[in-house]
């Protein structure tokens, strides 16, 4: 596995791109940085070949319909978190499951099929796992700004406006998506692979290369489906990774919400059911930086009523890939 020093300055300014444009061609990338093509290239392999890079793609299920995303808190026995989080780990309906500090041990965002399969989840499946004391469970009303619209400060401004793509707009509020019925083989192909080529998706999918650019770029350019290049924060050099649950008026949600996701260290903003109603993840340099966030970023929202913070001190899983 690797860690934060296997990673040198043009690795993780070539993540940094590829998170904002994970299908950009490498000659492209390659420009944008000031580097050669085969360098570019070669150093994306290798951070796939050790498994510290990959590229797939985040489904929002409250747009698609495919689900109802829910933050779950695990409290455990003593001496089974890992144990707990493994096995919640291995359930192909998690998306994100952390060790964290705090009243819960496990933080976990989990996409349940529909209010009954939600119902069976909390009510049945969850309590039957060896080593879980409690749960508690807040649906996800939105998502305010979701990790793929989050990229890692390691370009400049001018860096970042090159890679951009045209085909998505991370971050606007859109109207629901019907999807078509080959959608949704096309949207396993990209969690597969976000960087399939034409040719490739079109011959997995039956039809001609323009047909399965056509459908990706209807897909990205509707919001259903948005790319993503995971990477461990730690090894972009963000020692600190946290999560905070915040209580806020009502009239204030949206307003403290759009600050909040506006923040280049907010790497995800959430709206869940509950009375702390905002969820952030956040990854900073070191500690030093949280205590700024939450006195000169928390402390100046207007409406804010409290917050929470939680570590995470081990993620072991993220976006639906299990981290090993």
């Amino acid at each position: 596995m690797m860690d934060s020093d296997s990673l040198d300055d043009l690795d993780r300014r070539i993540v940094a791109a590829l998170q904002i444009n994970p299908r950009i061609p490498y000659g492209a990338l390659a420009g944008a940085l000031g580097e050669v093509e085969r360098t570019v290239s070669r150093r994306v392999q290798r951070l796939i070949d050790a498994e510290a890079l990959r590229l797939t793609a985040f489904v929002d299920e409250l747009r698609t319909g495919l689900g109802q995303a829910v933050n779950i808190r695990v409290r455990v026995q003593p001496g089974s978190v890992d144990q707990v989080a493994e096995a919640l780990s291995l359930r192909g309906d998690t998306r994100w499951v952390a060790a964290v500090t705090g009243d819960a041990d496990i933080s976990c965002e989990l996409v349940a099929d529909g209010r009954a399969a939600l119902h069976r989840v909390v009510a049945e499946e969850l309590p039957c796992i060896a080593g879980i004391r409690s749960t508690r469970s807040y649906p996800v009303l939105r998502h305010v700004k979701p990790t793929t619209a989050w990229h890692a400060d390691h370009l400049t401004p001018e860096e970042a406006a090159r890679v951009a793509s045209t085909t998505t707009a991370p971050g606007q509020r859109r109207p629901p998506i019907d999807l078509q019925p080959t959608d949704q083989a096309l949207i396993g192909l990209l969690v597969e692979n976000a960087r399939y080529g034409w040719v490739e998706l079109a011959e997995h999918l039956g039809v001609v290369p323009a047909t399965a650019r056509r459908w990706t770029e209807r897909l990205l350019a509707g919001g259903a489906v948005a790319l993503r290049a995971e990477i461990e924060p730690e090894l972009l050099g963000y020692a600190v990774e946290a999560e905070l649950w915040m209580e806020s008026a009502p009239s204030a949600i949206e307003p403290v919400t759009a600050a909040l996701a506006d923040h280049p260290a907010v790497r995800y903003c959430g709206v869940l059911v509950s009375g702390q109603a905002v969820n952030i993840h956040v990854v900073l340099p070191g500690m030093e930086d949280l205590f700024d966030f939450q006195v000169n970023v928390l402390g100046r929202l207007p409406g804010l009523v409290r917050s929470e913070a939680t570590l995470v001190t081990r993620a072991h899983k993220r976006g639906f890939v299990v981290k090993t």
